[in-house]
């Protein structure tokens, strides 16, 4: 089956088009490309006014969906990315105490600054690079978000974010490319992409590129509402 593709400005412009591509199709598609030419403008505006718990009860909080993969608030407050990993940490694990059922593997977050549980840091590793080859290097960046020791199969729940890549452009740009099992348009895509439009400014920010695209390839997109839901969460 080919891919089909979507494209928008903004994390907004690129998940409203994915919505009506869904709602067209009757729900679910399979290898739905999504590319944000500008995924680092970004506003907590977006998540308020779109945020799936306005529209039904028991649906996520879009500014939670945001921070499991950047913290923001917590970026904004410290003095280094060290601090930020440090208190980040310390706030996840006090909270890990009491978290059970499907928060129980964790956050996005966490996995890319302690992930295995022994303590690799997969963000600052790669800020590190950036900062310090001698020469580009366009496809060499990683992160892993799942792996088959912490992981089990399943067929629901997170985590379903599994692979990042970093693209180093000719022009000193950073492209994120992104690979999610499933995805959640009514839920969780916006705050998605508002997440890692966040992580991929915080990445240039320490590494002194410039942010370039987003580009995401849902496996198995699809929305876990009514199209009348759908409809009124994108308005």
């Amino acid at each position: 089956m080919s891919a089909l593709g979507v494209q928008g400005t903004t994390a907004l412009d690129a998940w409203r088009a994915g919505c009506a591509l869904l709602l067209e199709r009757r729900g679910a598609v399979s290898n739905l490309i999504t590319t944000v030419t500008q995924p680092c403008n970004t506003t907590d505006d977006w998540l308020r006014q779109h945020s799936p718990a306005r529209i039904r009860s028991g649906a996520d909080n879009a500014q939670d969906v945001a921070n499991t993969l950047f913290p923001q608030r917590i970026y904004e407050r410290a003095t280094t990315r060290m601090d930020f990993y440090a208190r980040y940490l310390e706030i996840h694990d006090r909270a890990r105490k009491w978290r059970r059922g499907r928060h129980a593997w964790g956050t996005y977050f966490e996995r890319l600054v302690r992930f295995p549980p022994d303590g690799v840091n997969q963000l600052e590793r790669a800020i590190g690079k950036l900062n310090t080859w001698p020469q580009r290097n366009t496809t060499g960046l990683v992160f892993h978000l799942s792996s088959p020791a912490a992981d089990a199969p399943r067929t629901r729940g997170a985590p379903c974010w599994q692979f990042a890549e970093i693209l180093w452009n000719a022009d000193n740009s950073l492209d994120l490319v992104v690979v999610y099992r499933n995805h959640d348009f009514f839920n969780k895509v916006l705050g998605n992409f508002v997440g890692l439009g966040r992580l991929l400014h915080f990445i240039c920010i320490a590494s002194e590129k410039q942010p370039g695209k987003l580009v995401s390839h849902s496996v198995h997109a699809y929305f876990h509402s009514s199209q009348q839901q759908l409809r009124e969460l994108i308005r």
